[in-house]
């Protein structure tokens, strides 16, 4: 009887934390300024290939015609070559990602990104390193354009260039 009663409170726990977090999810997720922030800063630094998704047309490419996202990994690329490392030595952990949306009209605003994140490393080492106050958290601060491009917010041009 008492494990019956205590498997059915667990069940019920269980219950309630995934109605309250599908019910969180719900509410950040949308196409807001601030979610095409967070999802175009997390890809930012974990140089995720995706970070195409998050750009407008016009940040796409330049007056020249050059694909911006294939220029950010190339110089990255020659970055992590030139400090001797692989290009995955620079990607980063984001830890937390707040927003505050400064301006926003129909179509455009101005959102302040901050970042906290931590180097890209195995887990097991970056646990070590942290026991151990090896690991350094790193805090960068943006402001990012976002435009409404077919119904969706984008980031604007001039944002692939080093951002911190």
């Amino acid at each position: 009887m008492t494990h019956t009663s205590r498997l059915i409170s667990l069940l019920a726990a269980l219950i309630i934390c995934l109605s309250f977090s599908a019910t969180t999810a719900l509410a950040e997720g949308g196409n807001t300024p601030e979610s095409a922030a967070k999802g175009f800063t997390k890809a930012y630094y974990t140089l995720d290939a995706s970070i195409e998704d998050y750009l407008s047309s016009d940040a796409l490419t330049n007056e020249n015609d050059v694909d911006m996202v294939e220029l950010f990994f190339s110089k990255k690329e020659a970055e992590a070559r030139s400090r001797g490392y692989e290009m995955s030595y620079l990607k980063m952990h984001p830890l937390l990602i707040k927003t505050e949306v400064l301006e926003q009209t129909e179509d455009t605003a101005t959102v302040r990104v901050n970042t906290s994140a931590l180097r890209s490393i195995n887990p097991v080492f970056r646990m070590v390193g942290w026991i151990f106050g090896l690991i350094k958290e790193h805090n960068f601060e943006t402001t990012l354009p976002l435009v409404k491009e077919d119904g969706m917010w984008k980031v604007g041009p001039g944002v692939l260039v080093p951002m911190g």
